[in-house]
């Protein structure tokens, strides 16, 4: 089975390219004809029609990308990466998982330091906890992350989840194990009604790959 599967895997990859590229010529005709309609409708009702019908493509886009992202990368194995170009990349799918888009909020620092570990394995582990949130969290809930660099010795990268306190969200766990696996170690304390989880992972010394 383990074969076959990674197989599939292998096949999906060899995929994902391709399928990018029609997605990108359909999207180019979509928003070029919303485009030069938008130059000849009338303002009010139709404009904003075309808006809802543009910003959709645009999810659309992002999420297809995402997607076909996550599809590319190789089998587990460590590397290294920056978690700013983690978060980036999950976002859209990460936001597809929750109710409403507004009930996540990303924020990562363009400066954050490079680390060395199982980038799919924190994609898998970001994935669930998203999954999992998006169960649970109440109506106006938001599940937060966000990535920077912590000051100090040694330099660290910190990867911060923070969620409302009413919820108990057992997916951080598994998040927990693979910084704890890559030399890191997390922090968890109450802020303002929320939980505040942060995980700091020993900056790489190495290029991010």
């Amino acid at each position: 089975m383990a074969p076959r599967h990674a197989a599939r895997l292998e096949t999906m990859a060899n995929l994902a390219r391709p399928v990018q590229h029609e997605i990108n010529n359909l999207l180019t005709v979509i928003f070029a004809n919303l485009e030069m309609l938008k130059r000849t409708a009338a303002e009010g009702a139709p404009q904003r029609q075309l808006d809802r019908v543009a910003e959709a493509a645009r999810r659309f886009e992002a999420s297809s990308r995402g997607f076909l992202s996550l599809s590319r990368r190789p089998v587990p194995g460590v590397s290294v990466f920056t978690l700013h170009e983690a978060l980036i990349a999950l976002r859209p799918l990460l936001a597809v998982l929750m109710p409403t888009p507004s009930m996540l909020a990303i924020e990562a620092d363009l400066e954050s330091g490079p680390v060395r570990m199982d980038r799919a394995l924190l994609d898998e582990a970001l994935i669930a906890l998203a999954r999992e949130a998006g169960e649970t969290l109440p109506r106006g809930g938001v599940l937060a992350l966000s990535a920077a660099n912590r000051p100090g010795s040694p330099e660290m990268a910190e990867l911060a989840v923070r969620w409302p306190a009413a919820v108990a969200l057992p997916a951080t766990a598994p998040l927990c194990a693979i910084v704890r696996d890559a030399g890191g170690r997390e922090e968890e304390r109450m802020a303002d009604g929320s939980v505040l989880l942060k995980l700091a992972l020993p900056r790489s010394t190495g290029a991010s790959e």
